[in-house]
C-alpha cells in the first residue's frame, strides 16, 4: 500500500507520558510527546538489537531503549550509549527514521514516509467539516478483517444499499442505481446519490433536490470518506471515516459523527452514533467475506456494471499513485 499517504493511527489522548506503538501496512512505529509536549514518531524497533521501542521509557523529551538504554532525540539521533566510555562519538548511522505526525480531529495521522527521505512530505489536509469550534462531533472506531481496499470502495458503492441496509433504504424499492452523478477532480470523488426511499432516518423527510443541497458522499483520496446531509436552515449532519490499512487482512476505521444544530441534544449523538455502527457492522459483515481479499487492479477479473464507476475510478486512482510510488505493481 502507499507510503506516501498520511494515516489516522489512534486518538490524540492515547499518546501521553508513555511510547505506543502502532501499525501502518504491516510496520511498526512508536509515538511519544517530546519534552515540550509536542508529538514525535519514529521507528518501532531500536537500531542495536532490534528491541520493542514501546516497552520503553522517556526522559527530558528523549526515547530510552529498556534493553541496553540507548537514548534517541525526537530527531531520531542516537544522543547516548551507556556501554560507551565518555567522549566516545556515536555515528550518526546509529539513528532512528522519524516521520511526519500532525494532530486534528482529535486524532493522530501518521505520514508513513520517512522524514530523511529527499521527497518532502504532502502537507495534511482534511475536510473543512472537521474543523469549525462551534460544531457537535463524537469519535467511535471499528477494525474490519478486511483489506483497505474493499473497505474504501465499499463507502463509495451506492448499489449495496437496498440489499445490505434495508430499514435504511426502505423496503420493497426499485434497485436501479440513476447514475450515479459523481464528479472527479484531482484526488476528490463527490458523489450525489439518488435516494431509493424518500427518506430514511439521516435525511429530512422533505429533502432539498437542487446538486447543492442534496445528500453528498465525498472521497479524499487515498482515504478520508465524508457524508453529508443538509436539513434545511443551514443545518448539516455529517459523518466522517478514515480507514487505515493495518495488515493486508486488517483495516482500522475511525469516525466523527457531526452536526452544527441543536448541538445539546445528546439523544441525536447518540442515535447518530448507533445508526452509524449498526450500517457499518452491516458492511462488515459483508466486505470480510469478500474474494479475492484485495480489490484487483486488472479490472477483466471482476465483472462491472455503471452504478460501480466511483469504486472504480478509486481503484485506477491507487493504482496510478503505486505506480508512481514504487515504480511499477
Amino acid at each position: 500500500m502507499l507510503r506516501k499517504a498520511w494515516y489516522a493511527v489512534c486518538p490524540s489522548s492515547d499518546v501521553a507520558a508513555e511510547p505506543k506503538k502502532v501499525t501502518v501496512n504491516s510496520r511498526d512505529y512508536v509515538l511519544y510527546r517530546d519534552k515540550t509536549g509536542r508529538m514525535a514518531t519514529c521507528d518501532g524497533f531500536c537500531p542495536h538489537r532490534g528491541c520493542d521501542l514501546s516497552l520503553g521509557s522517556l526522559h527530558e523529551g528523549d526515547l530510552i531503549c529498556p534493553f541496553h538504554g540507548w537514548h534517541f532525540d525526537a530527531t531520531g539521533r542516537c544522543t547516548h550509549i551507556p556501554a560507551n566510555k565518555s567522549g566516545t562519538r556515536i555515528p550518526s548511522a546509529y539513528r532512528l527514521n522519524t516521520y511526519p505526525v500532525a494532530e486534528c480531529a482529535g486524532l493522530v495521522w501518521l505520514y508513513t514516509q520517512p522524514i530523511l527521505d529527499t521527497t518532502a512530505a504532502a502537507p495534511f489536509v482534511t475536510f473543512a467539516d472537521l474543523l469549525h469550534d462551534d460544531w457537535q462531533y463524537v469519535s467511535f472506531q471499528q477494525t474490519w478483517q478486511a483489506h483497505f481496499t474493499r473497505a474504501v470502495e465499499s463507502a463509495l458503492d451506492v448499489s449495496h444499499l437496498p440489499f445490505v441496509h434495508p430499514e435504511t433504504t426502505g423496503t420493497d424499492v426499485d434497485p436501479t442505481v440513476t447514475g450515479p452523478d459523481y464528479t472527479v477532480s484531482g484526488s476528490r470523488i463527490v458523489i450525489h446519490p439518488t435516494p431509493f426511499a424518500p427518506s430514511h432516518p439521516m435525511e429530512p423527510i422533505n429533502p432539498v433536490q437542487e446538486a447543492s443541497s442534496r445528500t453528498e458522499i465525498e472521497l479524499r483520496f487515498p482515504n478520508q470518506w465524508i457524508i453529508r446531509t443538509p436539513f434545511g436552515n443551514d443545518g448539516i449532519m455529517c459523518t466522517f471515516l478514515t480507514f487505515t490499512p493495518v495488515h493486508d487482512d486488517v483495516t482500522n476505521i475511525f469516525g466523527i459523527v457531526m452536526r452544527n444544530f441543536d448541538l445539546d441534544a445528546s439523544w441525536m449523538d447518540a442515535f447518530h452514533i448507533d445508526h452509524t455502527w449498526r450500517v457499518m457492522e452491516q458492511d462488515q459483515h459483508i466486505v470480510e467475506s469478500l474474494r479475492p481479499r484485495v480489490a484487483p487492479f486488472q479490472l477483466q477479473d471482476e465483472r462491472h456494471v455503471p452504478s460501480d464507476v466511483p469504486a472504480i475510478r478509486f481503484r485506477v486512482m491507487l493504482r496510478h499513485a503505486l505506480k508512481e510510488e514504487q515504480g511499477g505493481i
